[in-house]
């Protein structure tokens, strides 16, 4: 019986030392779920708040964009009435690059650009408009340099060709434009042998386009350039002087100034390249 009490007792002991402990780890499990329970309230909580948040942002970003943007049109607006009215910045000088053979003082006239008005208010479109309708301009450009001047930039045409109009000799450009009459000592370019002449001519654009093709020291030697059969398939037939290229068509023309250049070489007086893998020289 003695045994057995002191069996209890140590049992009853170690359960109150156990009891504690066992607090203790209720207590820990307590603290971590509070904690959990916590940061859940929290991302809850979040969740709920950062649509308010995007559309508080939007809105800022709107209204902070509609004050920039009436910001920049009140400057503007008060740029342009200072340019405008202030006298800082008016037309003193009208400057002219790229004429050769265009002259300055016409395409001067044709801008009609007044010094002295604000160089806000100069039209540079309609400036571009008039230079442009000049008989030897290809294209131009006009812009405004700060704080005084009005840039007209020309590209002229060139000449690659010369055509018999109502007009006399007239020049042509490699669009087919027959643009301006030649000097009286017209430039050694090849003589087109055919009436109307113009961009949309099949005549004219066959006879260009194997023109531009060939070499350039095969070019120079070209003194006419006549077109047979206009209105179904243009056939080109080149004048080197004394001697005759029937080219043919427009078609394979790299493969066909390939056989000329070398069949030139060669005594005759006409060389046929119009069917190049049959090229034949008549002497």
């Amino acid at each position: 019986a003695e045994r057995a009490r002191r069996i209890r007792a140590e049992r009853a002991a170690q359960r109150g030392r156990l009891l504690p402990q066992q607090r203790r780890v209720e207590e820990k499990r307590a603290r971590k779920a509070d904690r959990k329970a916590g940061k859940a309230a929290r991302k809850a909580a979040l969740k709920r708040a950062r649509p308010v948040e995007r559309r508080f942002r939007i809105r800022r970003r709107v209204a902070l964009t509609l004050i920039v943007l009436l910001l920049l049109a009140g400057l503007g607006a008060g740029s342009w009435l200072l340019l405008a009215r202030s006298g800082l910045a008016e037309v003193e000088t009208v400057e002219v690059t790229g004429t050769l053979t265009v002259p300055r003082e016409a395409v001067l006239g044709v801008a009609a650009v007044e010094t002295g008005v604000p160089l806000i208010e100069v039209d540079t479109k309609a400036v571009a408009r008039r230079v442009a309708g000049l008989p030897g301009v290809a294209s131009v450009q006009v812009s405004r340099g700060w704080p005084h001047s009005v840039e007209i930039a020309v590209v002229e045409r060139t000449a690659v060709a010369l055509a018999r109009t109502p007009q006399g000799v007239t020049l042509v450009d490699a669009t087919g434009v027959a643009y301006q009459k030649a000097p009286e000592v017209p430039p050694a370019l090849p003589m087109l042998g055919f009436g109307a002449v113009g961009p949309d001519d099949p005549s004219t654009k066959a006879a260009l386009a194997v023109l531009q093709a060939l070499p350039p020291d095969l070019r120079g030697q070209v003194t006419t350039i006549d077109v047979d059969n206009a209105a179904t398939e243009p056939t080109v037939r080149l004048g080197l002087g004394e001697r005759q290229v029937l080219f043919g068509s427009t078609d394979r023309a790299d493969r066909k100034i390939a056989v000329l250049v070398p069949l030139l070489t060669q005594e005759g007086s006409v060389y046929d390249v119009s069917s190049p893998e049959l090229p034949t020289v008549t002497r």
